[in-house]
């Protein structure tokens, strides 16, 4: 199956059968599987224009998911599979997009049903610990797509505890224990399963008659089409895995806080990381698009997909050290691509390093300045690549689908952090050049939220969907707080009358938190 960064397909067996049941009451498990797919495809529809009635209809798909489980006496995974799913789906969709709960319209019936499709993170990781239970002991094997979606979910649970400051490093090691024991089945399962699938297709070209040639894209179709009711793998499936795996161990040292935990991380990761970096050049060498012995029968990885593997190695590499210098060299490498991730990935690697080694209150002044400016250089040329491809875009036809939208996002994002470099820079006590500079640099600063400001108010065309709109409306919310500040524009009058109370005090803790806007009053404001 292919695979994105999740797998949010519904595996219904029986297509003629939900055609024809799309307007009967169900009455069997397989009866409620089927309406829950249909109930969570018009979700998906509804999702780039209404996401009230889009979370309605997860709901009622959720619901039929939990009925199917309930009369099927564990005889169909599909239905935890898919109600698992679901869960990480609408979690993705609603609080990673930092979707404004309240400002939804009737929905009481989610946060009112005796389940809710809303649910927080550890309940998505024991909805996904579940299926595979099930899977284990009713088929004896785990379904590739559910090992991948596992993977993810635990790779997530690293992510948000790099915002806990309480957090447990042997409950981290604990989780990657359990990431690596799926990635090591998955991966293996997938080499062989590819290797299979490449063996069949190369024995059915030799054994085609002579008289008649098909298409190497015919042939293809056709078996994995006879194959459907395996696990057929192509060279972009195995891909998601390795970056999926390079993620999670991403995950695992951007929480490392010192250098005794990194000796251990390091230690516990490089099995794992051997056999990524090995899948990695395996693809690169045998299945993409460039390379010389490539089978044009298969759906081999792209040169944006090999730049993303690059790119992954490079994090990781970063990542495994303390000596901030060696990190700067590392992202100085020309053979890396010449793309707007390059330069933000590189930026946040540093950023992960400064945190690290508490480079802010370090003595070092001098290397924190360096690194600071180096993270300014990136961002700036990220931006004008990214600046590059929105003028390119605006071109496009307004009916055409352009992403437009998440552009723009992109783009005042990364105005919002060059601002907070800056101030950054402008503010580190006992070093001359940064006292020297600093009009020139808070000059920049408000240049830099400004033109932020204006970028987030930008038309992200007919195709814009809600959530981009409102990610836009999101980044106008924290430009135009911050210039509120750094313009001393700060009393709680001034601050309701340009924002709103409620926009400024949801933007308020993020930036009490970062500490060094505390210097233009932030931290005496109360909501």
């Amino acid at each position: 199956m292919k695979k994105g960064k999740f797998q949010f397909n519904r595996r219904l067996e029986n297509k003629k059968q939900q055609d024809e049941d799309v307007n009967s009451n169900p009455i069997t498990g397989e009866d409620f599987l089927i309406q829950g797919s249909i109930d969570e495809e018009s979700g998906d529809r509804w999702l780039g224009s209404d996401l009230s009635k889009s979370l309605r209809f997860y709901q009622k798909a959720y619901t039929s998911y939990l009925q199917a489980i309930e009369l099927s006496n564990n005889s169909l995974l599909d239905c935890y599979y898919n109600s698992a799913r679901l869960l990480f789906s609408v979690y993705s969709s609603y609080f990673k997009e930092d979707v404004d709960m309240s400002g939804l319209t009737n929905v009481d019936e989610v946060f009112n049903a005796r389940v809710s499709v809303v649910q927080p993170l550890t309940n998505i990781v024991k909805a996904h610990e579940l299926a595979i239970n099930i899977a284990r002991s009713s088929t004896g094997r785990i379904p590739f797509d559910l090992l991948f979606n596992t993977v993810v979910v635990y790779t997530e649970l690293l992510e948000i505890e790099q915002e806990n400051p309480n957090s447990d490093f042997n409950y981290l090691i604990e989780i990657f224990l359990k990431i690596k024991e799926l990635l090591m089945i998955l991966m293996e399962g997938q080499v062989i399963e590819l290797e299979n699938f490449v063996q069949e297709l190369t024995s059915q070209v030799n054994n085609e008659p002579t008289s008649v040639t098909p298409s190497s894209s015919e042939v293809g179709e056709q078996h994995q089409e006879e194959l459907s009711e395996e696990e057929v793998v192509q060279p972009v499936d195995l891909y998601e895995t390795v970056i999926a795996s390079y993620k999670s161990i991403q995950a695992l040292y951007e929480n490392v806080t010192n250098e005794q935990h990194l000796i251990h991380v390091n230690d516990i990761i490089s099995q794992l990381l051997e056999l990524t970096d090995r899948l990695s050049s395996t693809l690169v060498e045998k299945f993409s698009e460039t390379s010389v012995v490539k089978n044009d029968m298969l759906a081999n990885i792209t040169q944006d997909q090999i730049n993303q593997l690059f790119l992954n190695k490079t994090v990781i590499l970063g990542l495994a050290t303390t000596d901030i210098n060696q990190v700067l060299e590392i992202w100085q490498n020309s053979e890396l691509p010449n793309i707007p991730e390059r330069y933000m990935i590189a930026s946040d690697n540093i950023q992960a390093l400064i945190d690290r080694n508490d480079l802010a209150v370090s003595p070092d002044k001098e290397l924190f300045w360096k690194c600071l400016s180096q993270q300014s250089t990136l961002l700036k040329r990220a931006q004008e690549l990214l600046n590059e491809t929105y003028i390119a875009r605006k071109k496009i036809p307004s009916g055409v689908e352009q992403g437009l939208g998440s552009l723009i996002c992109q783009l005042s994002e990364i105005m919002i952090a060059r601002a907070d470099l800056e101030v950054q820079r402008s503010s580190i006590p006992d070093l001359e050049i940064s006292s020297r500079n600093r009009d020139v640099l808070l000059t920049n600063v408000r240049n830099l939220l400004k033109s932020a400001m204006n970028i987030a108010n930008s038309n992200g065309g007919l195709r814009e969907k809600i959530t981009e709109k409102l990610q836009r409306e999101k980044k106008k919310s924290q430009a135009v707080f911050r210039l509120c500040l750094v313009e001393n524009r700060i009393s709680v009058e001034e601050l309701d009358q340009i924002m709103t109370r409620k926009r400024w005090t949801i933007e308020l803790p993020a930036i009490q938190k970062l500490g060094y806007y505390n210097q233009f009053g932030v931290q005496n404001l109360q909501p």
